[in-house]
């Protein structure tokens, strides 16, 4: 037992064994043998010194550690083009400064880098790579004037499978779901993208089946407020049940108790192996 645990965990850190998406136990109840699937989210990408959060160095870090789904923001250019950027402003994460709606994606790609000293990526270069390395989405669409008809034509070009009927586009597609804050961005996002699943983010605050129901087809729950009876609740309405991002282990830990589709964390290596740790080994 002990040969087959440190090859399981050598296997992981070669990256082995990141496939997605990871499976845990269900130890809700004492005793139980049952697996369940459970989702590692790398918030930003797996974000280190030398790969700026929202870039495409943190998107395959994350991918090579082994995370099933990537979290990124979005928000419109001045032309209307969705460039993956958390701030308004350029000035945390890049070499420039102003407002991002101030500029077009041509000038903030000709004239700005990344921390990382690499290109500040659109949503379509995003999700192409994330296709290529197969690895899932959680875009959220950030409250931000320019949410125009060409953004969201945007969007749907981005997230779309090339060729839905082809199976081996379609095997290859990162699945994607599309994420706010606001109500009003989530209704516009289901129309404008009927067959792609949207999150509500209820931050700070405990929301009730009814609320989640009309705004979303899921939620995303503060690590206060997650507990088994609201978990089933949500559940038994049909709707997705996500947990936002922490890197502390005692709420990836209630995460896991509540029965959560997925968690998001700053530490994706740590949660991924956190997960694998929690898989029965076979002898």
């Amino acid at each position: 037992m002990r040969t087959t645990s440190l090859l399981v965990a050598v296997l992981l850190a070669l990256g082995v064994l990141a496939t997605a998406p990871t499976t845990a136990l269900a130890d809700d109840a004492p005793g139980t043998t049952a697996t369940r699937t459970f989702e590692v989210v790398a918030h930003r990408g797996a974000i280190g010194p030398h790969r700026t959060e929202n870039g495409l160095r943190a998107l395959r870090h994350a991918a090579a550690l082994g995370a099933d789904r990537v979290e990124l923001d979005v928000r419109p250019t001045a032309d209307g083009r969705l460039v993956v950027m958390h701030d308004a402003l350029l000035d945390r994460t890049t070499d420039c400064r102003g407002r991002v709606g101030a500029r077009s994606l041509a000038r903030i790609q000709k004239s700005c880098r990344l921390r990382d000293g690499s290109e500040v990526p659109s949503l379509e270069v995003y999700a192409a790579e994330a296709r290529r390395l197969d690895v899932g989405l959680l875009v959220e669409l950030k409250l931000a004037p320019g949410w125009s008809r060409r953004a969201w034509r945007d969007l749907r070009d981005s997230v779309a499978v090339p060729d839905a009927s082809d199976p081996v586009e379609a095997r290859g597609r990162a699945e994607v779901r599309l994420m706010s804050f606001n109500p009003g961005l989530l209704h516009r996002a289901a129309k404008a993208l009927p067959d792609v699943a949207t999150i509500w983010i209820a931050h700070r605050f405990r929301p009730s089946v009814r609320q989640a129901r009309r705004t979303a087809d899921g939620v995303s729950l503060d690590p206060r407020f997650v507990a088994p009876r609201l978990v089933r609740q949500l559940r038994a309405a049909g709707l997705l049940v996500l947990g936002q991002a922490s890197d502390r282990r005692t709420d990836w830990q209630r995460y896991l108790h509540a029965g959560l589709d997925s968690g998001s964390t700053d530490r994706t290596g740590d949660m991924v192996r956190w997960w694998h740790r929690r898989q029965p080994v076979a002898d």
